[in-house]
């Protein structure tokens, strides 16, 4: 039996009205650990998409203007993507990777001929069905991306911020040569305003003025890799085959995988995006 999008997407779907401010998006998503929530007018129909990566340009955006508007003084509206593609029910899995593809957009309302909000599919639920069904089909070497976006835990969230804008990714692998120690994610970024305690750095430069040395203190706050990446990070090696891939960042909530040799080395990253780009290239089942 060929697999459509109601046989895998999410029934249960998470909306949020354009009026709302962005600090109830933010706590919505906390609280049914999801990253994007459907934006739906007085009778329900989607108007809308908002993502965490919304979230956080946002975030980033205000951070650097002089008078920076806190996250509940944000509407919805304001942030939201208003350009919303939908799909229906009977739609076959490959077609809704390929517009996820296409689209560059990680989940789909789902709507049904009166364009009722039904459920939502996304990558997640593309990675799942992946996992269960398409076992065989590619090895993680085939669709892993590569070469990978990298830091090291000394550098500061500020370049993991313009990698990640400049590379159109994410998340970016950290590194100690070529081991990979940590991951940091958008979603990291995305709320680091608010729980983060950035370490104090001095700066101290010594001033001659007339014959008698002075120095010049300056405290920096400066958060940096190491105060927000995921240490240890789990692997799989560039030979397994994708589908156990796909699983293992399904059980453990995860969308993407540094991959290493067989000395543990640095080779790639797959991501949900990767396993929706094979999917897409599938005959349908």
């Amino acid at each position: 039996m060929a697999l459509r999008v109601s046989h895998v997407m999410t029934p249960q779907v998470v909306v949020i009205s354009p009026k709302d401010t962005l600090a109830r998006a933010r706590n919505l998503m906390l609280h049914h650990d999801i990253g994007r929530l459907v934006v739906v007018d007085e009778e329900l129909k989607p108007i809308g998409i908002l993502t965490e990566t919304d979230i956080a340009m946002k975030v980033w955006e205000e951070s650097s203007g002089r008078v920076a508007r806190t996250i509940d003084e944000i509407l919805v509206e304001e942030v939201m993507s208003s350009s919303v593609i939908t799909i229906g029910p009977r739609t076959y899995l490959k077609n809704a990777a390929k517009i996820m593809v296409r689209r560059k957009i990680s989940g789909l309302p789902v709507v049904d001929s009166s364009g009722k909000l039904l459920g939502i599919i996304t990558k997640t639920d593309l990675t799942k069905a992946y996992s269960l069904y398409y076992s065989g089909c590619f090895k993680v070497s085939e669709i892993m991306s590569s070469p990978v976006v990298t830091v090291n835990p000394a550098h500061t969230i500020y370049r993991v911020g313009r990698l990640m804008k400049e590379h159109g990714i994410s998340r970016v692998v950290v590194v100690d040569g070529k081991v990979p120690i940590g991951v940091v994610t958008k979603t990291d970024l995305t709320f680091l305003t608010m729980t983060i305690q950035p370490r104090r750095l001095k700066f101290v430069k010594p001033i001659d003025r007339e014959g008698r040395i002075s120095r010049v203190v300056k405290i920096f706050r400066i958060p940096i890799v190491a105060d927000v990446m995921t240490s240890n990070p789990l692997t799989v090696l560039e030979g397994e085959d994708a589908a156990k891939a796909a699983g293992v960042m399904i059980e453990n909530g995860i969308s993407g995988l540094p991959v290493v040799n067989v000395d543990g080395e640095l080779t790639g990253i797959i991501t949900k995006t990767d396993i929706v780009k094979a999917m897409s290239k599938l005959d349908s089942r």
